[in-house]
This record gives structure tokens, sequence and C-alpha cells, in this order.
């Protein structure tokens, strides 16, 4: 079977998908469609050696460019069908809302909307974003009419947002909890309690992952603990529109409290999370975080806000703590209940890790998304 997965930018499908696109290309014929432009030699051939096929799709300009969805589209038309593609799946819920309008023009083959999040905007009350979103209900209510095509979720809350709304039906949806984490690759590792607390925020700068909290937490507690270490971990992007301020930023990179490392690339980032003591996400909603259970899977503690996606990462007060969302106060708590009480490091990361394998293997994921298409 050919199966294609259409994502906006490499770098995320690298980081989000392509362990199970390397699990799936055991059994199955693998295509991506994707921006590669930008991409090095080095990354291509690797992608390409996993018997991974990338076909390069432009990028567009920006997510309310009209014109350019319908040049988008019509390019990622005639590539689906030029490749003779038997499943498809589209990632993100701006890309899924592309793949719910081209599905009016194909046929013979299933198509799969994998909805990783709600995003910022979902809920904003600007002009731009109720007009996109008032369109993208009328393409997913036209898309009922045909019986080719599912909705995969992350979370249960997503999945429900999505019945509720009437954007899609129960019976045309289902829950896969992420993509999978190579337990293998990402192995647990017992912390140190006897040296320092490392605090670590590993996500983009953005103001809907909580950043601000973490910052005002951390400084509060630099002032009780000056032992302890916070570090931030994540790209700075000024053209995202939820992104932190230029002056903000600069206040992270100057700060005598927190250890700004820049973006820390895939490849590296498990020696970022080995070293570290506690993960904070103190995020205001999510599909499911990736981080939160790569770091699980290695062996680190989690403090999550209480919101959807989020809170499937969490047993609270097993392997970590969950704390209100937009909540520096709560956060702090959080953040001084590991520094008081250093055992829970231990005692809360070795659970982390058995959920992990437990519900999120690679393996166990694989057979998820194989089982669908079956």
């Amino acid at each position: 079977m050919k199966i294609c997965f259409v994502i906006i930018e490499l770098d995320y499908f690298i980081s989000h998908r392509l362990d199970l696109a390397k699990n799936l290309a055991m059994s199955h014929e693998i295509f991506v469609i994707t921006n590669i432009e930008n991409a090095s030699h080095e990354k291509l051939k690797e992608i390409s050696n996993y018997g991974i096929k990338l076909c390069h799709l432009p990028g567009r300009k920006g997510s309310l460019d009209i014109l350019g969805y319908f040049r988008y589209l019509k390019s990622l038309k005639n590539l689906i069908k030029s490749f003779k593609l038997d499943f498809v799946f589209f990632v993100t819920l701006e890309m899924s809302t592309l793949g719910a309008l081209l599905n009016n023009f194909q046929e013979n083959r299933k198509f799969y909307f994998l909805i990783t999040g709600l995003g910022p905007y979902f809920y904003s009350k600007k002009l731009k974003y109720i007009l996109y979103r008032l369109i993208q209900r009328i393409i997913f209510i036209l898309l009922k009419i045909k019986n080719n095509y599912m909705f995969i979720f992350q979370n249960a809350d997503d999945q429900q947002i999505f019945i509720n709304r009437k954007l899609c039906d129960a019976s045309m949806s289902t829950i896969i909890q992420g993509n999978g984490i190579d337990t293998n690759y990402y192995k647990y590792h017992k912390r140190n309690i006897e040296s320092e607390v490392i605090f670590l925020f590993a996500s983009k700068l953005i103001y809907s992952k909580g950043i601000i909290e973490y910052i005002n937490a951390s400084k509060e507690l630099a002032k009780k603990y000056p032992d302890i270490k916070f570090h931030i971990a994540g790209k700075y992007d000024p053209s995202n529109p939820d992104s932190i301020s230029e002056k903000e930023f600069k206040a992270i990179q100057d700060s005598k409290y927190i250890k700004y490392k820049g973006f820390i690339d895939i490849k590296i980032m498990r020696d970022c999370l080995y070293e570290s003591s506690v993960l904070v996400l103190p995020s205001y909603g999510e599909g499911l975080p990736k981080i939160a259970l790569e770091a699980s899977a290695t062996g680190l503690p989690l403090i999550l806000s209480d919101v959807r996606g989020c809170r499937d990462c969490i047993i609270d007060r097993k392997n970590g703590l969950l704390i209100k969302a937009q909540n520096s106060t709560d956060l702090k708590n959080a953040m001084e209940k590991f520094i008081n009480q250093k055992e829970l490091i231990n005692i809360y990361g070795k659970f982390s890790s058995e959920v992990v394998k437990k519900n999120f293997s690679i393996d166990i994921i694989s057979q998820k998304f194989l089982k669908i298409i079956d």
C-alpha cells in the first residue's frame, strides 16, 4: 500500500513523524509531501535511506492567503493523483482543512485528518479567525456526504469539541495518542538528586506554551534558591503571531537566573533531557506534547498545565504534577515541591518511563495506525 503524509514543514515531520514513518515503511511504501527547499543534503539523504520518498511542495505565504490556498491545493491534488496513493494523512488542523476540501476531487483513496492540536487561535475573537473558522466549518460539514475519511485526534477533549461543534461525527473519528516514542533511543536514566536541580522548559517561545509563566515562576524561585538552575530551549520566531516580543526575548538572553540554550536540534535534545531534573510545560492547550513523552521516557517527572492534551501525559502525583493554566503562582509552588522533596524526581521519573512504555511506545502507536488502514 502507498501511504503519504502531507505536512507543511520538513523539520516538523522529522521531529514528530519520522519514527512513525520509519516503522510504517517496513511494510508499506511511504511518501511525504512537504517543503524541502531549505533542507540540507544530509537530512534528505538520511530520510531517503529509510525508504521514505520525499516530494517537494512549495510553502504558502500565510494561513489566511486565500489565493495561496488554492494554488497549493491544485499542486497537492496533482501530486496525490500522480503517485496513485492509497492512504493520505493530513497533519495539523490547517492541513486537514485543505485535505477535507481536496477530498471532493479525489476518489478511490482514504483520507485521514490528524488533528494534532487546536492551536491558540481556535477560540480567537478576531474577525479574520472567526471568518476562517466559518469557512473551515462549511468545508468539514460538506465532507459528511462522503465516507472515505476519518479524523484522528490525539486526545479525547479535542475529539469531543469537534463532535459538539458538529465538525465531525463520532463514527468517523478515533483517538491515537501521538506518534510513538522510541524507548530504545529515549532510555530511562536515573537522576543524581544530590547534584543541583535543573528545570527545563523546551518549546517554541510563544505565549500559549506558558513561557511567561515559567519566567515569572523561575524569577521568584531564583531569589529564594540561588543554586537551582532554570533552562529554556526553544526557537524564537518573531513571524509567529503568538511569539513573545523582541524585548521579552532579549530579556531571556540577558537573564542572570535563566540559561537560554537556544534551539536544540532533535539529535541532541536527548542529551538536554538527560542533564535536566524536571520538565516544565505550562501550556494553555496541546494535542499531545511529544517533548513531554520523550522527557518521560528518559525518566523525567513532569509539570504540565491541567488542560487538554497535557493531562493525557500525567497521572497526577504519580509521574508529575498538574497545575492551573496561566497561573505563575501555582507553577512556582509545583516547582518548589521538587526543590524541597528531591526524592520525588526519581520516584516520579521512574513511573514516567513506565507510563510511556505501556501507552506511548513507537511499537504500540504504529500498530494502531496499521490497524486503521488494514
